[in-house]
């Protein structure tokens, strides 16, 4: 057997060489119990069969007869031998497309329609009301089921904390030195607005004695004052060349005023040597001008810083504007 072509009878496969086929390891010449035909591994399409040679022993065919021939099944396709299998076509994409479309448009109709309103609640609905019961500063603004009082007068509502509304006021003078400049060079002034800046190391300043001079405070709205003050002299030192210059001990002083409202109330203040403001209690009074008239000051003090000039750092008016 050995160089010559031989075809196994279990798998059909043509062998060249040796007593055992190299495709399913049959030995060969032997006839299988069930005769069945296999494609070899290199077959890509159904086998047809063949016949065996002259040399087949295991078929007994009386003498004059054709030779049995089995009939041959319908040839094995291996998974391996499938074609690809054809994808989706263009159909189905343009269909998942439009359906994706009309997804969107109506959600996004959905969505314009229910958000449209102010309202927070669907429509609809019934809005939910809390059933927490109030704080208590939230039951004390609740209205009362009582009759509220009627206003007995027509006095009108103070409003907001109290505070020094001197800066919102207009400060006037009858007089006031004119203005210089310090030992810097700095321009200094000494005029009536200087009363109400909120610095103590500015004043208002007037030449010599100012006795019977009558200082003006315009407020911007109807205030209801409960305190008055004033710095009583020019609260600065000055210092050059290393020497120190007090303003406020070498200027005169106010020893007394008299503060008036609007309704011609009346309130004497008396200050000492201090620096400092210098306050006192008003019983409250309602007033949209506030004048303070000047009843006796000091003399010029002594040494390098004495000056005839009569001057007024800061002044108070403490109170709650009115509605």
């Amino acid at each position: 057997m050995d160089g010559q072509r031989e075809r196994c009878l279990h798998c059909g496969a043509t062998v060249t060489t040796g007593r055992f086929c190299t495709n399913c390891g049959a030995r060969l010449g032997t006839e299988p119990t069930n005769p069945r035909i296999w494609p070899t591994p290199t077959d890509t399409a159904e086998r047809v069969y063949e016949p065996p040679g002259p040399g087949y022993a295991g078929v007994s065919t009386p003498p004059g007869q054709p030779a049995h021939v089995p009939t041959p099944e319908p040839a094995y396709l291996a998974p391996d031998h499938r074609g690809p299998r054809p994808g989706p076509g263009p159909g189905l994409w343009i269909g998942v497309a439009a359906a994706m479309v009309v997804v969107l448009v109506l959600g996004g109709f959905l969505l314009l329609r229910s958000g449209g309103g102010d309202s927070d609640q669907p429509a609809g609905t019934t809005p939910i009301v809390p059933t927490t019961q109030p704080t208590v500063s939230e039951s004390a603004e609740s209205p009362s089921t009582s009759p509220s009082p009627e206003p007995t007068s027509s006095s009108p509502t103070v409003t907001g904390p109290p505070t020094n509304v001197a800066g919102f006021s207009q400060a006037t003078a009858p007089a006031h030195n004119a203005a210089s400049v310090d030992f810097a060079g700095r321009p200094v002034t000494y005029v009536a607005p200087n009363m109400v800046d909120g610095r103590n190391d500015t004043c208002w300043r007037t030449v010599g004695d100012a006795t019977g001079m009558v200082l003006t405070f315009r407020l911007d709205q109807p205030t209801k004052l409960t305190r008055v003050g004033l710095v009583n002299g020019y609260s600065k030192i000055a210092y050059s060349n290393g020497r120190a210059f007090d303003w406020y001990l070498g200027n005169r002083r106010v020893l007394s005023a008299d503060w008036i409202f609007d309704d011609g109330t009346t309130v004497t203040q008396q200050f000492g040597t201090n620096r400092a403001m210098q306050q006192r209690t008003i019983k409250p009074v309602i007033t949209s001008v506030v004048r303070v008239k000047i009843t006796s000051v000091s003399p010029p003090g002594k040494g390098r810083a004495a000056r005839n000039d009569t001057a007024i750092s800061e002044v108070l008016l403490l109170g709650r504007t009115t509605a």
